[in-house]
């Protein structure tokens, strides 16, 4: 019987290493080390690739544009998010609600859309500003209104930009990032810890 042990043994390990092949494995296997689904590294999607991706996978793909650009991002969109798929916290130690409209070409965001974010980036979420990525467009109302409520607009020609050639998402937006310089937050930064850390540093400032 001991000299069947090493058979069993190498049974048994064939078969959990088959299950951890299968899709269950590969998220047990993520959650145990702490891996992210994102991409890691430099990464460009072209608009021909966002246009054919489902509305969770266009807010997974944002998140990792703005990792890229070296801000910690954290997905969060579900149902009753209020208006946030996307946590940012930024080099400069301001926290943004990020908002994704993955759309047809030829459609636009509207006002109403701008006016629901506006009602709960600041109140809800705590942050200093909110940005909309969409893969269409705006109505003029709504171009008009995001710059007064503090709401910044990524359309298709800056998603463009961004997410294909390259460009930072600060840079295309004209937003200062003060804060280039200063260590990076890493994802996660966005949970109460480091946001009351956050927070205290601001009522210091």
């Amino acid at each position: 019987m001991a000299e069947q042990w090493p058979v069993w043994t190498g049974i048994a390990l064939t078969a959990v290493a088959a299950g951890l092949g299968l899709k269950p494995g590969r998220l047990v296997i993520q959650r145990l080390t702490g891996r992210s689904s994102l991409p890691a590294g430099p990464v460009r999607y072209s608009l021909t690739h966002l246009d054919a991706l489902d509305p969770r996978a266009f807010e997974l793909a944002v998140c990792a544009l703005l990792r890229r650009d070296g801000l910690a991002a954290e997905h969060v969109g579900r149902a009753g998010d209020k208006g946030a798929d996307v946590l940012v916290v930024d080099r400069s130690r301001r926290r943004v609600v990020v908002q994704c409209k993955r759309l047809r070409p030829d459609r636009r965001v509207g006002d109403q859309d701008v006016q629901r974010i506006n009602g709960t980036y600041r109140h809800d979420h705590g942050a200093h500003f909110a940005v909309i990525v969409t893969t269409g467009g705006f109505t003029a109302a709504a171009r008009a209104s995001g710059p007064r409520y503090g709401i910044h607009l990524v359309d298709r020609d800056a998603l463009r930009r961004w997410a294909d050639l390259g460009e930072p998402l600060y840079a295309i937006l004209r937003v200062p990032d003060e804060g280039a310089r200063r260590r990076r937050w890493a994802p996660g930064s966005w949970r109460t810890g480091s946001v009351a850390k956050v927070t205290a540093h601001q009522q210091r400032s």
